[in-house]
């Protein structure tokens, strides 16, 4: 893993003294270092992704054009990291339970080995089994029914399997957030990647969302559509949601959001969760629907009493009129945080392009960031539609290789990132989140090229992920964190 770069002060051979060696961190060394995992892991995962990339990105949806196929590319992603030398060898650094060596059916690995990274499957028998029983955690099978499927393997064993595989491919996320940046020279990149082409090199971002996705899913055993459920809370702090509740609702059409929240879908919602064991089934119901209408604004305002608390008082009000504005006072309450944190912008949409996006966004050393600003009123949030529209309009005005970005005020629908995931050019992002980036890089916590660099990801830009772009470690970790 090429962690740090060497240059040879310039004349220092003329001066007939010895040369001297200056040696720099790269982002991607970086990232190695800060995501704990062992370099020749990093470098393992990395090659593996860059070699098999048209294939891996083959396997990511693409609406109806291209199903892909989401559960050979989370086995083989597990898998690559059970075998990867964070999980294997003499030197590994976590180890995979003991159980899951035994001699039994294993369809997936038959079925998907010729994608795996290592083919040649039998010799790592225990990393095909534990992601085979891990696919099943996935979609929601109780942890004693999984229990039984390996002798000595145990719910606490899991659990902790789970624990270490979201924490390895989330840091394998953000290396490769950092490795295929687009303003990153040949030279820059990792030695297994330099070999790709440009258009290589920009599919590989198409697994960043895959990636994030999966690691939520590790961490909470469920499908992508119920995910949003374990954002909501008690007023202790508590998922107001349980496992078995959410899986219930997930397979009566009850889990999305919008679902959950019609009042058309009363009766049904109430008989499952009586068939859940709720005692008083409509008290349980109407305080489901109310946790729902107030998610939003529920995660909005602690993130917001949390900022305000970190800033002078001459910049709070720039942020409160950021989360209470809409429509066009939305957008000069954007403009005015820009130009507080010094980051140069064009607004594009002058009232002279019909359909034409809102603005560029021009940060020193980094490629251009064309900017839709998408305004609900109420408690209203951003459909997937509304979320797209920036991508035509880029290509529309000229602008087809310029990454977009979707700012979603207040929020956005949350079951619009998973059907994002085939859109490596658009980044969506909602207001508390992006007030968040502006909070740091007010304290400047956060540079201007790191702010660029989260932003310029496919996917949801999320609060969370500020931290590995933020060198201040009195800035909190998390903001609106996923369950674990």
């Amino acid at each position: 893993m090429d962690e740090r770069h060497e240059s040879i002060h310039p004349g220092a051979q003329d001066m007939g003294v010895h040369a001297v060696r200056k040696l720099h961190v790269t982002e991607v060394g970086r990232q190695v270092a800060f995501s704990g995992l062992r370099p020749d892991t990093a470098h393992y995962l990395l090659d593996y992704l860059g070699s098999r990339h048209a294939e891996l990105c083959s396997f990511v949806p693409d609406g109806a054009q291209r199903p892909g196929s989401p559960q050979r590319l989370n086995y083989c992603l597990i898998n690559a990291c059970l075998t990867s030398p964070e999980f294997w060898g003499a030197h590994r650094a976590r180890s995979i339970p003991y159980g899951f060596d035994v001699l039994v059916q294993n369809d997936p690995v038959v079925a998907y080995a010729s994608s795996l990274a290592e083919t040649q499957w039998q010799g790592y028998r225990d990393a095909a089994n534990a992601a085979m029983l891990l696919m099943d955690w996935l979609e929601g099978v109780p942890l004693n029914l999984l229990e039984g499927q390996f002798p000595n393997v145990r719910a606490g064993n899991i659990r902790s399997l789970c624990r270490d595989l979201a924490w390895a491919l989330s840091g394998l996320s953000n290396i490769l957030a950092a490795a295929t940046q687009p303003n990153l020279s040949t030279e820059e990149r990792p030695s297994c990647l330099r070999a790709l082409s440009p258009d290589a090199v920009r599919s590989l971002r198409r697994l960043l969302q895959p990636l994030r996705i999966l690691v939520w899913r590790l961490n909470v055993g469920l499908p992508p559509t119920v995910l949003w459920m374990t954002e909501l809370k008690t007023d202790n702090g508590e998922r107001a949601v349980s496992r078995a509740e959410a899986l219930s609702l997930h397979q009566i059409g009850l889990g999305s959001f919008e679902s959950l929240r019609r009042r058309s879908n009363w009766e049904h919602l109430v008989e499952i969760l009586g068939a859940n064991g709720a005692t008083d089934p409509h008290a349980r119901a109407r305080e489901l629907q109310q946790l729902a209408n107030g998610w939003h604004g529920t995660t909005r305002n602690r993130a917001k009493a949390q900022q305000l608390r970190r800033l002078d008082t001459t910049d709070q009000p720039l942020l409160e009129n950021f989360y209470h504005s809409r429509d066009k006072h939305f957008e000069a309450a954007f403009q005015a945080l820009l130009e507080r944190v010094g980051i140069r912008y064009t607004l594009f949409d002058t009232g002279q392009k019909p359909g034409a996006f809102d603005y560029l966004l021009h940060v020193e050393g980094r490629p251009d960031i064309a900017v839709e600003c998408k305004t609900k009123q109420g408690d209203g949030l951003v459909d997937l539609t509304a979320a797209r529209v920036v991508l035509s309009s880029s290509e529309q005005y000229g602008h087809r290789e310029t990454f977009c970005v979707t700012l979603c005020q207040p929020g956005v629908d949350p079951n619009v990132p998973e059907n994002l995931q085939a859109c490596p050019r658009l980044c969506i992002v909602e207001t508390h989140d992006l007030a968040e980036a502006f909070t740091r890089l007010i304290r400047q916590s956060l540079s201007p090229q790191s702010f660029h660099d989260w932003l310029a990801q496919p996917g949801q830009a999320r609060a969370e992920t500020l931290l590995v772009h933020t060198r201040a470690v009195t800035e909190p970790e998390v903001i609106s964190p996923q369950p674990t």
